[in-house]
């Protein structure tokens, strides 16, 4: 009888047990469940994923960019936060506010060197618009209606720029900047669910985590160059400067179908640039910029005579021209002889850069990944 209630009471223990870790281990499972995205190699889980499936998913968010991890975000706040395409999300459940997205709009403005609070604003509503005095821009049109019917000031925060035509890699279009995004106006979409676009400021921001905010002027600012740049449709893929030269030796050659610009960088450092025509059939991209390995006195191949009136280059620039008949097809023989300069150059964190060419003061703007470039 004795061993039959111990026997009991033993299984009964047993039950409890289980019975205690099965209650416990429900809320895990429910805080544990994860999607995973072969596209891009990582998972979403727990309060992220839940606000990312709630709030849009892949269309709002974008594939995720990183795992979920601990971040201090802006010098101000550290915990969980995870990097999405269009966005970063932010865990601030123990502060009781339940997961936020970042302010990537401000951000990537911060980043440009373009603070907001020096854009361009609005002292009054335009007709038919919203108007925000606590930031004196307004909301118009198709951006409005988007911004109302996905979330609002709670998704997007407060309009931080006019609508502006941008150029965004091979994109270009009209955009607006939110404290917490950038809308796109994608005309060649119009009709279809997806002519506003959320820009891919997680991707752009997270790729430029190594590029300190711009805390020092632009450095051109001395050189008179900024009020030049600042509406360059290239510049929001400039982020904040880098190394700047002034004065320095340099060369500029016009061609046929494009341009050759040679510059003297100092420490033993000669580089040119490369730059074809816009609208015209090109290999991408639309310019590069390569180490000048001429040294002088270097004999050199000949080559045919050219047409009437037109150039055959000499030195670092033929050595390039010659080097590929492809190259020589594309941007043709030179209009004009090779004429000296002198230059001031500034170098970007994201990548391009800007040139002035002072003897007669052009202006060439050239944006990252070496894709497109302005003058101005």
């Amino acid at each position: 009888m004795c061993r039959r209630i111990l026997r009991i009471s033993i299984i009964l223990s047993l039950a409890l047990a289980l019975l205690a870790t099965l209650t416990a281990a429900t809320p895990a499972r429910a805080q544990g469940r994860t999607r995973c995205f072969p596209e891009t190699g990582y998972c979403v889980s727990g309060r992220i994923l839940n606000y990312w499936e709630r709030n849009g998913g892949l269309a709002v968010f974008g594939y995720p960019i990183s795992e979920q991890r601990t971040e201090t975000v802006e010098g101000v706040w550290t915990g969980p936060v995870q990097w999405f395409e269009r966005d970063r999300l932010e865990d601030h459940s123990n502060e009781g506010l339940g997961v936020l997205a970042g302010r990537l709009g401000a951000r990537v403005l911060e980043l440009q060197a373009r603070p907001w609070q020096n854009l361009p604003g609005l002292t009054g509503r335009p007709p038919g618009c919203r108007f925000f005095p606590e930031t004196g821009h307004s909301l118009c049109g198709l951006f409005r209606r988007y911004w109302e019917r996905n979330g609002g000031l709670m998704r997007f925060g407060y309009p931080i720029s006019e609508p502006r035509v941008e150029t965004v890699e091979s994109w270009t279009g009209t955009v607006q900047y939110f404290e917490r995004r950038r809308m796109e106006h994608h005309t060649e979409l119009a009709g279809t669910p997806y002519e506003v676009l959320l820009g891919l400021l997680g991707r752009d921001i997270l790729n430029a985590r190594n590029v300190p905010s711009c805390a020092d002027p632009i450095r051109p600012v001395a050189f008179g160059l900024e009020a030049r740049i600042a509406e360059s449709r290239f510049r929001n893929s400039l982020f904040c400067p880098d190394r700047a030269y002034a004065g320095v030796p340099a060369a500029f050659q016009p061609f046929q179908h494009g341009t050759m610009i040679w510059l003297d960088l100092g420490e033993g450092r000669r580089v040119i640039i490369v730059i074809k025509d816009a609208g015209r059939p090109a290999p991408e991209p639309l310019y590069f910029l390569t180490d000048d390995r001429y040294q002088e006195g270097e004999p050199l191949p000949p080559a045919e005579n050219p047409p009437p009136g037109l150039y055959v280059p000499v030195r670092g620039f033929y050595k390039i021209w010659y080097g590929s008949r492809g190259q020589r097809q594309w941007i043709g023989y030179g209009t004009a002889p090779e004429r000296a300069e002198r230059a001031n150059v500034q170098f970007f964190g994201g990548g391009g850069l800007v040139v002035h060419l002072l003897e007669t003061d052009q202006v060439w703007v050239f944006g990252s990944h070496y894709s497109y470039w302005e003058q101005r």
